[in-house]
């Protein structure tokens, strides 16, 4: 009898080490708390390559859309959002490079890294879904950081600390789907299979993002959400004095005389007097300032009714590069 408890014990030892070994190797799954067995799959393979891909293609189609509909909402040019809509997600996918880039530096090390953080965790076998949700934040903080010091290298020059908050977020929210999608290929699901999920996750992309943009345009067309439409006030509402962030100005008096002091640019900045008219061109949404004198040109209304701006353009207007004036007091 004690030689078959001994002989039992060292069965169950042995078996013990192989799911440990298997389950470091991350290439089978392990009894314990994430419910029997089943396979895991290595992180770093062309199914879960090409999954991943397939699923930064839907999301990037969604957000386009989702861009598309919310520029709407706000001011400046947006014709340039159906723009984005059509070639951001050929760029960022389609294109090959930038896909397998997102993919290897920001998806796949965040499943991989769910993964050690399940094990470490002593929750044996296949991770649930929220350890990579948990982990997703850290990958897309190195990635941001990654991605931040290749484009400060090239360009010489950092963006503000916003722009790297909203990279880090928009990072977080599309890992954490392209690596659980990635995750299920990864488990061997054969190469049909993989090309199959691959094309459903493609393509319900796709669907979601036509009921969005219908839902949107419904939206707009009802009133439910409302367009941005720039203010319409009077010709007495203009008169006062608008004012940059620098300390210059602009005076618009009720008998049409305007009187400028250090407006503009450094580049191209304006000092005098001239006269100024408030025109509605025919089918313009809004309503334009003409200016002669010395510091003559065309300026356009902007802002909200209760906080109106008088801009122009410095350059192409589709690049939406304004010199900005408020109203003082607003």
């Amino acid at each position: 009898m004690h030689g078959a408890e001994a002989l039992a014990a060292t069965a169950r030892a042995s078996d013990a080490t192989a799911w440990a070994s298997a389950g470091e190797a991350g290439t089978v799954g392990a009894p314990g708390r994430a419910g029997g067995l089943g396979p895991v799959g290595p992180v770093w393979s062309g199914r879960a390559l090409l999954v991943s891909m397939a699923a930064l293609l839907a999301e990037a189609v969604l957000m386009s859309v989702g861009l598309t509909l919310y520029s709407f909402t706000q001011e400046g040019p947006a014709g340039n959002g159906f723009i984005a809509a059509f070639v951001l997600p050929f760029v960022l996918v389609l294109g090959a490079l930038p896909g397998f880039v997102l993919t290897a530096t920001l998806v796949l090390p965040t499943l991989s890294l769910a993964r050690r953080a399940a094990r470490w965790g002593g929750w044996h076998g296949r991770p649930k879904w929220w350890w990579t949700a948990v982990a997703a934040p850290f990958t897309a903080a190195g990635a941001t950081l990654a991605y931040g010091t290749a484009l400060a290298l090239v360009t010489g020059s950092t963006g503000p600390p916003r722009a790297y908050v909203v990279c880090w977020l928009a990072l977080t929210a599309a890992a954490v789907p392209a690596a659980l999608l990635a995750a299920v290929a990864a488990r061997g699901t054969g190469a049909r299979r993989t090309v199959r999920l691959a094309l459903t996750v493609v393509g319900t992309g796709f669907l979601a993002a036509l009921v969005l943009g219908v839902l949107g345009v419904c939206a707009f067309g009802t009133g439910l959400l409302p367009a941005y439409a720039p203010p319409k006030p009077d010709r007495s509402a203009l008169v006062g004095v608008w004012e940059d962030d620098r300390g210059g100005t602009l005076v618009l008096s009720s008998d049409g005389l305007a009187t400028a002091h250090g407006t503009g640019t450094s580049r191209d900045g304006c000092d005098g007097t001239g006269g100024w008219t408030l025109k509605r061109a025919p089918g313009d949404e809004g309503l334009r300032m003409e200016m002669s004198g010395n510091c003559g040109g065309e300026w356009f209304l902007g802002g909200t009714e209760d906080r109106p701006t008088l801009y122009r353009f410095l350059g192409d207007p589709d690049a939406w590069d304004r010199y900005v004036l408020t109203r003082r007091g607003d």
